[in-house]
């Protein structure tokens, strides 16, 4: 299968011996996306969430997880690019006050080598609200379907040992409101062709209150046995797992 593919700032005094020494701490550039190095945890880390997304867009999983903690935001895994033109994919998302993950590109192949090879035919720009984040390429990870990176996110059968690539984004809670996130992506197919872009523009109505009931049921059970037609081919299923 081929997949083709925030504005406060703070200002911290700390007093240093008897000197009294103000040390000036910059704000985070982007304080609306976790930062690519963010310490995070088995569940958390940037391949599990990456694709958690990915696995979401084969209809495998919910699209809230850990209780409502991340919201995945739509992939449509089948969208094709085209030399030459550009695509306009348009989503209305509402979510609680709650961590939001984008993946913008996804490749895969056998080989991580390929992978790595694949990826770099792609440009990404990404923004919130029209705010441009910094060199989104970060953001790329690399990872087994069924490697030490991947928890709890059971890839069907015939995909579990292919080498991913994905350049995913996890923006922090946002605003009660309306926001706006742009995704574009630029692929070069070959030298030969012109380029190929791909704009996904997400409108998310954001709630006021944090992940409830709600969510926390959609989530599904973080103990619970893979999907029972985990290793049934894709090809092969009438419908996703419950």
């Amino acid at each position: 299968m081929r997949l083709a593919r925030w504005q406060l700032g703070c200002l911290v005094v700390v007093l240093a011996g008897c000197g009294g020494a103000v040390q000036r701490v910059d704000p985070p550039a982007e304080p609306f996306v976790r930062p690519p190095d963010a310490k995070t945890d088995m569940d958390t880390n940037p391949a599990n969430l990456a694709s958690a997304v990915i696995t979401a867009g084969l209809g495998q999983l919910a699209v809230y997880i850990d209780a409502g903690a991340f919201r995945l935001l739509p992939f449509d895994l089948n969208q094709t690019s085209e030399p030459g033109r550009t695509l306009v994919s348009r989503y209305r998302v509402t979510m609680p006050r709650t961590h939001a993950v984008v993946d913008t590109v996804a490749v895969a192949s056998p080989t991580t080598a390929e992978t790595r090879s694949l990826a770099r035919n792609y440009t990404v720009r990404v923004s919130l609200d029209g705010r441009e984040v910094r060199d989104p390429h970060r953001f790329w990870v690399f990872y087994r379907n069924n490697g030490p990176q991947i928890c709890r996110i059971y890839f069907p059968g015939d995909l579990a040992s292919l080498q991913m690539g994905a350049d995913s984004l996890v923006l922090n809670p946002l605003s009660p409101g309306r926001h706006v996130l742009r995704v574009e992506v630029t692929q070069r197919v070959t030298d030969s062709l012109p380029l190929a872009k791909i704009v996904r523009i997400y409108r998310l109505d954001v709630l006021r209150r944090g992940p409830g009931p709600i969510e926390r049921a959609i989530a599904p059970d973080e103990e619970g046995p893979p999907p029972a037609n985990n290793r049934t081919p894709l090809v092969l299923r009438q419908q996703p797992a419950a």
